[in-house]
C-alpha cells in the first residue's frame, strides 16, 4: 500500500492561520483596508500604523530611540508591559500589511514584561542593561514553544524538538530583552526575496512592489515600520545587509565568531565547511547597532557559544570628535555594472566626507568581485547532498521563483569534488583575503556599493556579489542608508553594456521603475576590526545623515 502524498498547501494554510489567530481581534485591520494592498500596489504603507495606534503607543514607538527607551525603562518612567504592548501592536499592523513576521509571541512577551516590572519594583534595579527592550528575531532563532520553520513545510511543528533558546537569544534574554516576534525569511535562506510557502512574501513598506530583500527580509521591513527598533538577523552572503539597503535601515555583518550563532535552525548541514554564517543586528539607527554589539561582547558571548572568539570589546584609536578618516571609495567592478542612482549616491557621499575634512581616494585596482562571486558559489556548492533543497523535496512543496536565479550557470553548478579541489578553492580565498588586506593598508575603511541598485521588483534581486565578497574574506561590513533614486537625475544609461553571462540580471535599468528607491553605502574594515569599523561608521553616519 503506497503512502498518500503530503498535502503541503493544507499544512501551510493551517500553520499560517494558527499564527494569524494569535493577533488580538482589536488589532486586526479592516478588511476593506487590507484589500487595497498587495505586492502589485506601488505605494508606501509607512503611515498606516499611526492611524490605528493610540497616543501612548505612538509616543512609545515613534519618539524614542533604543538608548532613550532603556533610560526611561530603567528609571520607571515607562513600564515594560506598556512598551512591549505598543511594539507588539505595531508589529501586528506591520505584518498584516507586509507579511514581515512568522511567530507572534505576544502572550509570552507580556508575561516576561510583567516579570521585569515586578523585578524592578522589588529590587530597585534592572535585570540587565537591556531591561524591557523589545527585540525581534529572525525565524531561524530558537525560542522554546515556537516553531523555527525557516520557510520549510517539513519543519512545521518542530517546536516539539526545541528545548532551549539559540545562544544569541539566551544572551540577550539574560541582559533583560523581551522577544515578541520572529520574522520572515526566504525558502532555503539563499535568495534576496523573502518568500516561502507558509507565510508568503514579505513586502517592502516603502513600496509594496519592491523586494524587502533576504534572507533577513522580515527584519528589514518590520524595523522600517518601527514595529521593532532592533532585530537580530544572520548573514552568509548579505542576508543582513541586503534587507537593510532595500528597506532603508542600518545593518551590521560582524567578523565571524564575534557574536553567537549556535543552536539555530539551519537549511544546511550541521557544520559549515563553506562560508561561516554570522549573526548581527539590524536597527532603525546607527547608535543602536553599536550599543547592541558592545553589550553582546561585554556579556562574554563565548560563555553562550563556544565557537565565539574570546576577544573582549576593543577600544579603537578612532576619536569620533577629532579623527579625520582615510577612506577608499570603490564604485563598481566593470564586470558587474552599478546603476546610475548608486553611482551618484556614492559620489555624493564622497563629496560630503571631503567637505568634512576626511581623505578620500577612489580605488582603481582591486580583486575582481565578479570572480569572487564565482569562488563563493563554488563554496556554497560544497554540500553534495544539497540539504537545503532536499528539505523541500520531503514534502514536494513549490520552489519559489527567486531561487531559479538566471545566470548562475556562468559560475558553475558544482563545488569541489575532492580534497585537492577543495584545497585549491581555499587557496583562492586565501589569496583574495591577502590582496584585500594589502589594499586596506592605505585606508581606515572602504566604502563600496551594497548592491548594483536600490530595491528592485520582487524576484529580481538576483546574485549578491557586492555583499558576498566580504563574507568570502570575512571582513566586517555596515550598511548606512543614504540618498534616493531620482528619475529626474538618474536617467536611463543605455551606454552600459551588461555582460551576457549574467543573463541580463543587471540589465534593463529604468529610471522610473527605481524612482524613490532608498540608497545606501556599504562601509567595510579588515578582519576582526569590528570596533574600529563601528567607530568609523559613527563618524560617517553623522556626516551623511545628521
Amino acid at each position: 500500500m503506497t503512502e498518500s502524498p503530503i498535502n503541503w498547501k493544507k499544512l501551510a494554510e493551517e500553520k499560517k492561520k494558527s499564527v494569524d489567530d494569535t493577533i488580538p481581534k482589536e488589532w486586526l485591520l479592516p478588511t476593506e483596508l487590507l484589500s487595497k494592498y498587495d505586492e502589485t500596489t506601488p505605494v508606501s504603507v509607512l503611515d498606516i500604523p499611526s492611524k490605528f495606534l493610540n497616543e501612548s503607543e505612538l509616543n512609545i514607538t515613534e519618539n524614542y530611540n533604543v538608548k532613550e527607551l532603556l533610560e526611561q525603562l530603567k528609571i520607571g518612567n515607562l513600564l515594560s508591559i506598556d512598551v512591549i504592548k505598543a511594539f507588539s501592536h505595531r508589529a501586528a499592523i506591520a505584518t498584516q500589511l507586509t507579511n514581515c513576521c512568522t511567530e507572534l509571541m505576544f502572550e509570552s512577551a507580556f508575561e516576561r514584561a510583567k516579570f521585569l516590572d515586578d523585578y524592578l519594583i522589588k529590587n530597585g534595579k534592572t535585570i540587565g542593561p537591556l531591561h524591557g527592550l523589545p527585540i525581534s528575531l529572525k525565524d531561524s532563532f530558537h525560542i522554546p514553544g515556537f516553531d523555527s520553520t525557516i520557510g520549510y513545510i517539513s519543519l512545521i511543528n518542530n517546536k516539539d524538538k526545541i528545548f532551549e533558546m539559540s545562544s544569541y537569544a539566551k544572551l540577550l534574554f539574560d541582559l533583560g530583552a523581551i522577544f515578541y516576534v520572529k520574522t520572515n525569511i526566504p525558502q532555503t535562506l539563499m535568495t534576496g526575496d523573502s518568500e516561502n510557502n507558509i507565510f508568503g512574501r514579505t513586502l517592502n513598506p516603502n513600496n509594496l512592489t519592491w523586494t524587502a530583500g533576504g534572507s533577513s527580509g522580515g527584519e528589514g521591513a518590520l524595523i522600517k515600520m518601527r514595529g521593532s527598533l532592533i532585530g537580530i538577523g544572520t548573514d552568509v552572503a548579505g542576508s543582513i545587509r541586503i534587507p537593510s539597503l532595500c528597506n532603508g535601515v542600518y545593518g551590521f555583518r560582524p567578523t565571524s565568531c564575534r557574536l553567537p550563532t549556535s543552536n539555530q535552525e539551519e537549511p544546511s548541514r550541521e557544520v559549515f565547511v563553506d562560508i561561516l554564517a554570522v549573526a548581527g543586528p539590524l536597527s532603525i539607527d546607527f547608535e543602536t547597532l553599536k550599543l547592541i554589539t558592545k553589550e553582546t561582547i561585554n556579556q562574554k558571548p563565548w560563555n553562550y557559544d563556544p565557537g565565539c572568539l574570546r576577544i573582549n570589546y576593543q577600544n579603537s584609536n578612532i576619536n569620533k570628535d577629532s579623527t579625520k578618516l582615510k577612506i577608499g571609495i570603490l564604485i563598481e567592478d566593470p564586470e558587474l555594472p552599478v546603476h546610475p542612482p548608486i553611482k551618484r549616491i556614492i559620489n555624493e557621499a564622497s563629496k560630503l566626507l571631503i567637505n568634512s575634512g576626511h581623505s578620500i581616494e577612489f580605488i582603481k585596482n582591486f580583486p575582481s568581485i565578479d570572480k569572487s562571486w564565482g569562488v563563493a558559489w563554488e563554496l556554497f556548492k560544497l554540500d553534495s547532498n544539497s540539504t537545503s533543497f532536499a528539505k523541500l523535496f520531503e514534502t514536494n512543496e513549490r520552489i519559489i521563483e527567486s531561487l531559479k536565479l538566471p545566470g548562475l550557470d556562468a559560475y558553475g553548478q558544482n563545488g569541489p569534488k575532492n580534497i585537492d579541489e577543495l584545497i585549491k578553492l581555499k587557496l583562492k580565498v586565501k589569496k583574495l583575503t591577502n590582496d584585500w588586506l594589502k589594499i586596506f593598508e592605505n585606508f581606515d575603511v572602504i566604502i563600496s556599493p551594497g548592491s548594483p541598485s536600490t530595491a528592485p521588483p520582487h524576484d529580481d534581486y538576483g546574485i549578491a556579489p557586492y555583499t558576498c565578497i566580504w563574507n568570502v574574506v570575512d571582513f566586517p561590513a555596515v550598511i548606512i542608508p543614504f540618498g534616493k533614486a531620482n528619475s529626474n537625475i538618474d536617467i536611463d544609461d543605455d551606454s552600459v553594456i551588461y555582460p551576457k553571462k549574467l543573463n541580463n540580471i543587471y540589465a534593463h535599468y529604468n529610471a522610473l521603475k527605481y524612482d524613490g528607491g532608498l540608497g545606501a553605502i556599504q562601509v567595510v574594515a579588515p578582519h576582526l576590526e569590528d570596533e574600529k569599523l563601528l567607530d568609523c561608521c559613527e563618524i560617517i553616519d553623522k556626516v551623511l545623515n545628521l
